[in-house]
């Protein structure tokens, strides 16, 4: 993989990347400002009673160069992602450009740069790292940490070779290559690909927490906090002229596109007409050495200006509250999304679902252990891939692997365990992948381990879009694991924004939403009675959710679903399984029970006829030859 695909996957994965120089950056094109500060260290080593070697003082400086941003400023991607768009820019200009990975809260990422064997014992007496990320540097490691949910800013604990990279910083990213010539590598099954970064436990927590108290401002800066507004911005424009410098004296090979990006939305910014800015632009791309090509500007400023007028707010016209005629058809046919998802094993649910899930609605999924809720609706998945419909799947509990095996297991013939305990040969793998239905289920079903804010998702739904003209079906497994910008300590709260957000995004792109929920640990009890109050979230699903079942083994009593005697036995033995609907809305179905069947050899979940014991509230009309 090239650099750009690498840093375009790491931004995927919800990591806010920049590109830093690299040494055959420097050997290729070598910066003004660097070469200056080089010869100013050599003289000053020159001077020196006890001089280093002039190759040791020009590894130092390369060194440290390549651990720096390569475009003119960074500040803006700590608190947003940077697009597709500009990442492709950066490494297409310079195709071996290192990649950084900014730490702190925008990547949910904490990074402790142990850079000795005693680094690495101090953490070891103290408890140790998780199973978590980890970099191989030149002289240590750098261990990836979930962010801890406070700021902390970067520090250095030369005593311990301890550096704490956080808020205000970033970490440099395999593979990039070192100063030294060492390239950084991922620890072999600790790439971020492979693993999430873990949770930080108390040790570390502690840490962190007297880093962060030991950075609060002293009595000097907090005495410049007191200054007014005027006074600091008067203060900013005299110490920086950021933008006047630019304008007057251009910028070298290398800084010249991502300048450009900054220097039109600042413009553009100001309100001013886009032909001026253009305008502007061609005169201060002059003055570069050398100038950007004609034709790429162009496309730049196409691209910032497309970016900047989506970011305007749009005016409101109170008329488009107004109903029309034309407005009314476009949502009655044109708008109406149905996503058939029987494939040849389901297709009495999906009868009872009113023949597919509908775009716009929020389905929510809660079952007892062992209930096979996750076989389920990994199947449902693969049947929609099937006809040609993108998946978007968010495994936060069995994970990309399971679910791989599992749809393996439904179309190859060999069981789950065969590939759960690397039975087969690699031919016999490669054989299983060129299977059809395998081969179109791979192409679509995206699967998504990393936990990301749900206010990111649009990005990836924009760009599945793009590529399959259609937005995708969400699935997400499973509710609690989710988390979106706003931090509280309070679980309803929390579940409560979650499942707004959940909703929202079902009708902004007009898809269907399926999510599993976890049920109160009483409610699956034998002989308890099933409800839509045995979900832990009992209150605002009743509100958000447009449909709501549970998996479940349960004998009808008095109208009433319960939970049988032994239904671990059953579940496990026979695989008999209940999907009791609670509730429908906006034509999602009927309530009542549908019997299933599963086969966890087979990873196969599929319709189960119960002859002469139909359910009284879910029973099928048979056709009369009279009708």
């Amino acid at each position: 993989m090239t650099n750009r695909e690498i840093a375009s996957s790491y931004l995927e994965k919800g990591l806010s990347v920049i590109p830093l120089w690299s040494p055959q950056m420097l050997k290729r094109n070598h910066p003004k400002n660097f070469n200056f500060k080089l010869n100013k260290k050599i003289a000053k080593n020159a001077e020196s009673e006890t001089p280093l070697p002039k190759q040791d003082i020009i590894r130092k400086a390369i060194t440290e160069k390549c651990k720096t941003p390569a475009i003119w400023s960074w500040a803006e991607y700590q608190e947003r992602l940077p697009t597709k768009d500009e990442v492709s820019q950066w490494f297409d200009e310079n195709p071996d450009a290192n990649i950084g990975i900014i730490t702190g809260q925008i990547s949910n990422l904490v990074a402790f740069d142990l850079d000795s064997e005693g680094a690495v014992g101090y953490a070891e007496v103290e408890g140790g790292f998780p199973d978590t990320v980890k970099v191989k540097t030149g002289k240590g490691y750098h261990v990836y940490m979930q962010y801890p949910g406070f700021e902390v800013r970067g520090s250095v604990n030369k005593k311990l070779d301890i550096d704490i990279r956080a808020d205000g910083g970033y970490v440099v990213a395999p593979p990039s290559v070192h100063g030294s010539g060492n390239i950084y590598e991922w620890e072999e099954g600790h790439s971020i690909h492979e693993i999430d970064p873990a949770p930080c436990t108390p040790w570390m927590i502690a840490y962190l927490d007297d880093v962060a108290k030991s950075n609060k401002p002293t009595a000097k800066k907090k005495e410049n906090l007191t200054k007014t507004k005027a006074e600091r911005t008067q203060h900013k424009s005299e110490t920086k002229g950021e933008y006047h410098d630019i304008l007057k004296n251009g910028c070298r090979e290398g800084e010249r596109n991502s300048t450009a990006t900054k220097l039109i939305g600042h413009l553009l910014k100001t309100k001013m007409p886009p032909g001026e800015v253009w305008e502007i632009i061609r005169l201060w791309n002059q003055k570069n050495t050398p100038p950007i090509d004609g034709s790429e500007l162009s496309r730049t400023f196409n691209s910032v200006s497309k970016l900047e007028s989506q970011n305007k707010e749009k005016k409101v016209d109170v008329a488009d509250f107004l109903d029309t005629t034309k407005k009314i058809i476009v949502d009655y046919d044109e708008n109406y999304v149905k996503i058939p998802f029987a494939g040849k094993n389901l297709s009495r649910l999906e009868t009872q679902m009113n023949g597919g899930l509908i775009g716009g609605r929020f389905y929510l999924l809660g079952g007892i252990p062992s209930a096979s809720k996750t076989m389920l609706i990994n199947n449902l998945a693969d049947n929609i891939c099937l006809n040609g419909q993108p998946v978007l799947f968010f495994s936060y509990d069995d994970g990309k692997t399971e679910l791989r095996y599992r749809s393996f297991a439904r179309f190859s013939g060999y069981v789950i365990e065969d590939f759960n305990q690397n039975r087969l040969g690699k031919n016999e793998i490669k054989t299983v992948c060129e299977i059809p239905e395998i081969q179109k289920i791979m192409a679509l079903k995206y699967v998504v381990e990393k936990r990301v804010n749900i206010e990111k998702w649009s990005g990836y739904i924009e760009q599945i879009k793009n590529r399959h003209k259609k937005a995708p079906v969400i699935i997400i497994d499973y509710l609690r694991k989710l988390r979106t910008d706003i931090k509280t300590t309070d679980e309803r709260m929390r579940v409560d924004d979650i499942l707004s957000n959940l909703t929202e995004l079902a009708k902004k792109y007009n898809i269907p939403v399926l999510v599993i929920s976890e049920l109160a640990r009483d409610s699956y009890k034998s002989g308890q009675r099933l409800s839509m109050a045995s979900f832990k979230e009992s209150g605002t699903i009743e509100y958000e959710a447009s449909w709501l079942g549970v998996l479940a083994a349960v004998e009808e009593k008095d109208g009433n679903y319960q939970v049988k005697n032994n239904w671990e036995r059953i579940i496990e033995q026979d695989g008999n399984v209940d999907l009791i609907v609670f509730k429908v809305k906006r034509g999602t179905g009927i309530t009542g029970k549908i019997p299933l069947k599963v086969d966890k050899d087979k990873m196969t979940v599929k319709d189960r006829i119960d002859e002469n014991k139909f359910d009284s509230v879910t029973k099928i009309k048979n056709h009369s030859i009279y009708d």
